[in-house]
């Protein structure tokens, strides 16, 4: 008994010794495992542009949404160059050029995709009809276009399908070609004006319209001559950047074609984005949320997480309202949500026109890229080169790098000093008007010299 007694004595000792020390790992391990303020990850996305030593790179900046990132500074960037399968090392000096400042911006197309089913005669949250919400966007979108300047085209396509000819609204790739008018032109007002009028009576076939617009845009043929999408710089043998080409799907509604298959249909759009990698889609998804919707639906016992799932629209189609039809008010939220994220783009789901207007200006600033210029020391013609960008910002907690590029420095350029485009744009002008003094003054001169041997 004494030994007994002794050693629990000793074990009591120990625990009361260790205690502390316990404690403390305790804590440590806690606070391990709290989260801590981190830098959070952003997309960079390069593309190169040579021309001689002087290497221009048109870069954009996402956020985890692909949300485009405004306002960063000269500071927050750095680049990484050398020659093919040497080390990168780090550019001292650069240029920027921030969003909307390029005298030539790179030209785009864009597809806007317009839903006319009959639920888009209901009302949003401000009592404002989806149709008119939803064209009012579009207004202002091409607005912002024709305001900055950009050589955009926008093909306008609506899509529905109905029994009756003027509520079947096909949509293929001829109508597509057909479809498309710079932003600048006066076409493209008379088509919105026109769709403003149009009956909305179609039932919503979401897979088909998007699977031809972003095969069409897929295609480089559509905009280059070059079959190889190799089309040569008059003064260059510099490849051309291939147009940013993006679709904007507006819808208030689900896909109910052939509901049963949804899934397998589904399959084939997913198949189709993954083959056109450079096609942007942004969904906009105009109405309430399905949240909004249970909530002032009955017989509609259906948790947060089932609304996250592919198939919450089959379940929530099965809830009720008081005098409407559900249908006319489910949007597809996750269907829509993972078209985007397949198409690299951005979703959105307002519920009235004020925001269905800031959503597409979102979708508009995807349109721009920031501007890099540097000079690739002993640049050698022919040659291969790569360049990587970062973005570093602690004070917006930003931080990302892109893939190296590689690029070719072609063979004969144009070679311009690495300095503002507004410096060069005032030389030439100075230049021309010196110019025109000089010639100025020696006419002047000659008629003098005329006059005075009349007389």
């Amino acid at each position: 008994m004494k030994i007994i007694k002794t050693n629990f004595i000793a074990l009591f000792s120990t625990i009361a010794c260790l205690t502390p020390k316990l404690k403390l790992g305790i804590l440590t391990l806690l606070f391990g495992l709290l989260p801590l303020p981190a830098l959070a990850n952003y997309k960079v996305i390069v593309s190169p542009r040579p021309s001689g030593e002087i290497i221009t790179l048109k870069v954009e900046v996402l956020d985890e949404n692909n949300v485009p990132i405004e306002d960063l500074k000269k500071s927050d960037f750095k680049i990484e160059a050398a020659k093919l399968n040497q080390t990168l090392s780090v550019i001292n000096r650069m240029r920027l050029i921030p969003p909307g400042e390029q005298l030539k911006p790179e030209p785009a197309y864009v597809v806007i995709l317009l839903d006319m089913s009959g639920s888009m005669q209901e009302e949003d949250a401000n009592k404002v009809k989806k149709i008119d919400g939803a064209i009012s966007a579009i207004r202002e979108y091409i607005k912002l276009v024709r305001d900055n300047n950009l050589p955009v085209s926008i093909a306008l396509v609506p899509f529905g399908e109905g029994g009756r000819s003027k509520c079947n609204y096909e949509v293929n790739q001829q109508i597509i070609a057909k479809s498309f008018f710079l932003a600048n032109n006066q076409e493209l007002d008379k088509k919105v004006t026109d769709l403003s009028q149009s009956p909305t009576c179609s039932a919503t076939n979401l897979y088909e319209p998007l699977k031809a617009a972003v095969q069409y845009l897929g295609n480089p043929n559509q905009f280059n001559k070059n079959e190889n999408n190799n089309e040569l710089d008059e003064n260059t043998d510099t490849p051309q950047i291939p147009p940013k080409v993006a679709v904007i799907l507006l819808s208030d509604g689900y896909h109910n074609k052939n509901r049963e298959t949804e899934e397998t249909q589904f399959a084939e759009v997913e198949t189709v984005l993954k083959e056109n990698p450079a096609v942007r889609v942004y969904a906009l998804g105009y109405g309430e949320s399905l949240q909004h919707l249970r909530d002032r639906a009955y017989n509609c016992d259906i948790t947060n997480y089932q609304l996250t799932q592919n198939n919450a629209v089959d379940l929530i189609s099965k809830c009720r309202l008081s005098g409407k039809n559900i249908a006319n008010f489910i949007v597809d939220q996750p269907r829509l949500k993972q078209i985007a994220e397949l198409g690299g783009g951005i979703s959105q789901f307002p519920d009235n026109a004020t925001d269905a207007v800031n959503s597409l200006e979102t979708f508009f600033k995807a349109l721009r890229y920031y501007e890099l210029q540097y000079k690739q020391v002993g640049a050698e013609p022919a040659e291969e080169y790569q360049a990587k960008v970062s973005i570093n910002s602690a004070s917006r907690k930003i931080d990302g790098s892109s893939e190296p590029v590689t690029f070719r420095i072609p063979n004969f350029s144009i070679q311009l000093p690495l300095i503002p485009d507004r410096l060069i744009i005032l030389m030439l002008t100075l230049a021309a008007l010196g110019g025109t003094l000089w010639w100025f003054k020696g006419w002047s001169e000659q008629l003098k010299k005329d006059a005075e041997r009349w007389l």
